[in-house]
């Protein structure tokens, strides 16, 4: 092949590659100048859904706030002591969610806006009184399209006033 044969056919791929390269998004830039054009808009998961824990006595709450258009699955929620090593939680209460067919779970419960859990530890207030380590695994969506993956975040706590 000669040098001009070359060129010609260096000219014609690049010719017909690019309108694919493009329309598959590979010179989407996102802010960072990484990533794709496909998580362009979306929030990070802590912060669509923002995570508090409250320790008050041996009763523990987990307040979510939830941004718009977002949601958490009601039946998601995983809450595990880590410290004290001999913790134990009993689930208090979970609100009640509106139902939905949910695209990626089918039939559910899903939780806007705000969601508060109650636990009581089963210790006594003293071993609590030191402070607790609690592992919480929840797991919602963006109605734009993008279903979270499990998200697990460590709070340590200590008990607040009575």
């Amino acid at each position: 092949m000669n040098l001009k044969h070359f060129f010609s056919l260096l000219a014609f791929l690049i010719v017909t590659t690019l309108p694919l390269s493009a329309e598959a998004g590979f010179f989407d830039q996102k802010a960072d100048g990484f990533g794709s054009a496909s998580v362009d808009g979306f929030l990070p998961v802590e912060q669509a859904f923002q995570l508090e824990g409250n320790l008050k006595g041996t009763k523990l709450t987990l307040t979510w706030r939830i941004e718009p258009k977002h949601y958490l699955y009601r039946s998601r929620f995983k809450v595990l002591p880590v410290l004290p090593e001999s913790a134990d939680l009993t689930i208090l209460e979970i609100p009640r969610g509106e139902q939905v067919v949910d695209e990626f779970q089918g039939n559910v419960e899903i939780l806007r806006h705000k969601a508060v859990l109650s636990y009581q530890f089963n210790m006594p207030a003293e071993a609590v009184r030191q402070g607790v380590v609690i592992e919480v695994t929840f797991q919602g969506c963006a109605e734009a399209g993008l279903c979270y993956p499990p998200h697990t975040q460590q709070l340590n706590l200590v008990q607040n006033a009575l």
